[in-house]
């Protein structure tokens, strides 16, 4: 069983506007001579559109991934601006596509929580559209350890769901600060029953402070989306530093995951995901070259049962009686 435990299905729609163009802004400028934003603009995110998830099934396809989850972020309030789409639909469709996909597709739901109506939709996305946990992105704005936050984290200590956090460094108009794992200790001695979920292990400049922080939390994992960045430019790094994160915390408490996002501008031989699952799947072989040992049993925990198990993804969400599942959605 393979779980990647970080995708993302997108469509520009989902995003507002200004936050689109402040990517074309800094795509403009990645090298010089710089371009033309309003050339870019039109072109952000159409690659990696996918809002029926089509791209997506055929890259885990090839990949040999059994199921993937889905992550949102909510820019509203950060932007002062909705998307095209209202996040509530997005969140629906999600749930949508979840029924559509049974057993291979799934979704966490979000929310800023500075949102006057934060629980009311997070509950909606939960109970009415059967998604799978909650992810928080607090680089828009908010410490993840603020007032605002603690309704939501009493929600999923109720309801036995996970909260996953962006724990990596961030770009303009979101604020670095607030996305340091450290930040996240605070939440653990107020919720020491809350399942937290370390979205990219701290890439960069901050992976052993993710990994000292999961380390102190029996609920907390590092999730190893954005890894494959430095796995494909440096192998021996990445099987060192992993082999460093599993040292600290067990191989119990790490997720394979890989931030992608399918589209046209990934299919075919474009796409990098079967790499990265490979990667995991030679552990055992590679490892040695670098010093290191990973057995199969831990492989196999890292690559689907640990994402199973935190994630509860072999609960399906119970049909309404009578409804065969073709007829949903």
């Amino acid at each position: 069983m393979i779980v990647d435990a970080h995708i993302h299905i997108w469509a520009p729609e989902y995003i507002p506007a200004s936050m689109r163009y402040n990517w074309a802004r800094l795509a403009a400028h990645r090298r010089y001579p710089f371009r033309d934003p309003d050339e870019i603009f039109p072109k952000v995110t159409r690659g990696v559109a996918d809002p029926e998830g089509t791209y997506t099934m055929a890259e885990m396809d090839r990949a040999g991934v059994d199921a993937s989850v889905s992550m949102l972020v909510d820019y509203g309030v950060l932007c002062d601006e909705e998307a095209e789409v209202p996040l509530v639909d997005v969140m629906e469709h999600y749930g949508e596509l979840q029924e559509r996909y049974e057993g291979r597709f799934y979704a966490f739901a979000t929310v800023d929580p500075r949102r006057p109506n934060a629980v009311e939709m997070f509950e909606c996305a939960i109970k009415d559209f059967g998604l799978r946990g909650l992810k928080l992105y607090p680089a828009a704005g908010f410490y993840p350890y603020d007032e605002a936050c603690l309704p939501l984290y009493r929600r999923c200590v109720e309801w036995d769901i996970p909260v996953t956090f962006h724990t990596s460094t961030v770009e303009s108009p979101f604020i670095q600060r607030y996305t340091h794992p450290m930040q996240l200790s605070d939440v653990q001695a107020m919720f020491p029953d809350l399942k937290i979920i370390l979205a990219h292990a701290g890439k960069g400049p901050w992976w052993q402070e993710a990994t000292a922080v999961a380390a102190a939390h029996p609920h907390t994992y590092l999730e190893m989306s954005m890894w494959s960045e430095v796995a494909f430019r440096d192998p021996g790094e990445c099987v060192t530093k992993l082999a460093h994160m599993r040292d600290a915390v067990g191989a119990h408490k790490i997720l394979f995951a890989s931030d992608n996002c399918a589209g046209p501008a990934t299919e075919g031989d474009k796409s990098w995901l079967h790499k990265w699952v490979d990667f995991f799947r030679e552990l055992p072989e590679l490892a040695p070259e670098h010093g290191c040992s990973f057995t199969r049993e831990e492989v196999g925990l890292i690559l689907g049962e640990n994402a199973t198990r935190v994630m509860k993804l072999d609960e399906v969400r119970a049909r309404p009686t009578g409804t065969p599942a073709s007829e949903r959605g």
